[in-house]
């Protein structure tokens, strides 16, 4: 029985592999598509039928082993794919109008009560609080929609209670001075609600441009040191 063994062993010897399926790799050479190659040392008319039978059979797994690689790589290729389109998709829906705007609505409430609430608002009318509220929402959406941003409900609150509290009071101190009667500073709030499609007289965007940047700078510049704790 050893000698059976030994002479198993030497056959499949011939063929870079012992018992175990390990390539010798005294022997062994790789191939143009990658895949490890038998020594073309024996022709097939020398060997015996045992040895065609393990030629077959490594010749079998080579391919198997080269196939296996490339489909490997295909599905490498695929999952990055869906990586891809799994991310856009999220980034999509995130931004398109029901989504967006439902963020919206919830952050515009946020001011909203946190105006009602806050004992410092005491010297505004009800209606000033809602363009100081509409101010800060439209600070909020721009600086949101230029970044890209995907905030979650920690980030959106952190921005609300942190930074645009301080912008609301401000601008309702600038709608003061710019805002010279009621119908003025209605004008006011429909800007601040609809920017793109509110067309203010002329006289009153001056003012306007006069009063607003420094408030808009001061928020915007700690929007800009807080976007990378937000990404």
């Amino acid at each position: 029985m050893m000698s059976q063994h030994e002479r198993n062993t030497v056959d499949l010897e011939k063929f870079g592999f012992d018992l175990t399926g390990a390539p010798r790799t005294d022997e062994a050479s790789v191939g143009t598509l990658g895949a490890t190659q038998l020594p073309s040392t024996f022709g097939s008319g020398q060997l015996t039928p045992g040895e065609r039978v393990v030629h077959g059979l490594v010749r079998d797994r080579n391919l198997l082993i080269t196939e296996n690689q490339v489909l490997q790589k295909e599905i490498d290729a695929l999952k990055a794919q869906v990586a891809r389109l799994e991310e856009s998709v999220k980034i999509n829906e995130h931004f398109a109008p029901e989504s967006f705007n439902q963020e919206l609505s919830r952050v515009g409430s946020m001011l909203q009560i946190y105006l009602q609430q806050s004992p410092d608002v005491a010297r505004f009318s009800p209606f000033r609080q809602e363009t100081m509220a509409a101010a800060g929402l439209m600070e909020y959406k721009r600086f949101v929609e230029t970044n890209h941003l995907m905030l979650d409900s920690a980030q959106r609150t952190r921005l609300v209670l942190e930074y645009l509290p301080a912008y609301m009071f401000c601008v309702g101190d600038a709608v003061q001075l710019a805002a010279n009667n009621m119908r003025e500073e209605q004008l006011i709030r429909a800007y601040f609600n609809a920017p793109d499609t509110t067309l203010l007289p002329e006289e009153l965007q001056e003012d306007l441009e006069t009063v607003l940047p420094p408030c808009q700078q001061e928020l915007r510049t700690q929007f800009q040191n807080e976007l990378p704790n937000l990404r």
